[in-house]
């Protein structure tokens, strides 16, 4: 039944997502400013996708206000991970260079702004920065996974500081975001992209928990990626045990 599932909902998504890049296709032809009306798409798009794939997220914190810039700041569990953020936050992503390579959301990831990075190359990692710079000048928010991959652990990987230093210089705050998986399966590591998608969306429902931080003030890449990286922590810590707690006392009835 998980296999018939998950292939049921591919079939769905791949429908859904050649439809909104057809439309983000023609905005293209038509508009000089085609990635401001693409990102509307994109927004579209991903409401239909978690739908789909049966993913919900419980909210704890507040959205920002759409007024301020800033840089936002997330731990990295699944490939997941962008598509549900990106559902409550209004930001251009950046990814590794790998996704580039993806049937369909490769391109259509292209098509919508996303920012690539190859995690091996200075070069590739100078222009990243330079496209988070550029991106938050011009007034839009970056989403930005300073581990550089996923990973099970219960914490974060050292983060990587060039984007809090960008932030620093632009004097734009900071905003921890925390992803955990109620499922720790669903954490990704060593384990193929389809492996990953029929681990993950073969279940009826792939639930998570997303805590939102205050902004953190652009104080330095030191402080910014320190501090950043501690709430973050915390928040994986506070999730895992709600819903350990969960589990425990649902064994226990």
């Amino acid at each position: 039944m998980k296999t018939l599932r998950a292939y049921g909902r591919i079939i769905l998504f791949l429908v859904t997502i050649s439809f909104y890049i057809g439309w983000c296709i023609i905005n293209k032809l038509i508009y000089r400013d085609f990635l401001k009306h693409n990102k509307r798409v994109r927004s579209k798009w991903i409401a239909v996708a978690v739908r789909i794939l049966g993913i919900e997220a419980q909210i704890k914190g507040d959205l920002p206000n759409a007024g301020q810039v800033h840089l936002v700041i997330s731990n990295h569990r699944s490939f997941s991970d962008p598509l549900i953020m990106l559902h409550y936050l209004d930001a251009f992503p950046l990814a590794k260079a790998e996704v580039n390579s993806y049937p369909f959301i490769g391109f259509g990831a292209r098509i919508t702004g996303v920012l690539f990075v190859a995690r091996e190359s200075m070069r590739s990692r100078k222009g990243a920065l330079n496209a988070i710079r550029e991106t938050l000048a011009s007034g839009q928010n970056v989403l930005v996974y300073p581990e550089g991959t996923t990973g099970i652990a219960g914490t974060t990987r050292n983060f990587k500081r060039g984007s809090f230093e960008v932030a620093h210089q632009l004097e734009l705050p900071i905003l921890p975001v925390a992803i955990e998986y109620e499922n720790t399966a669903h954490h990704w590591e060593n384990r193929s992209l389809w492996e990953q998608y029929l681990l993950q969306f073969g279940e009826r429902r792939c639930r998570c928990k997303i805590t939102i931080a205050d902004f953190l003030p652009a104080e330095g890449a030191d402080y910014g990626a320190t501090k950043t990286r501690e709430l973050i922590d915390s928040y994986l810590e506070i999730s895992r045990a709600e819903y350990d707690e969960v589990m425990t006392t649902s064994v226990a009835d």
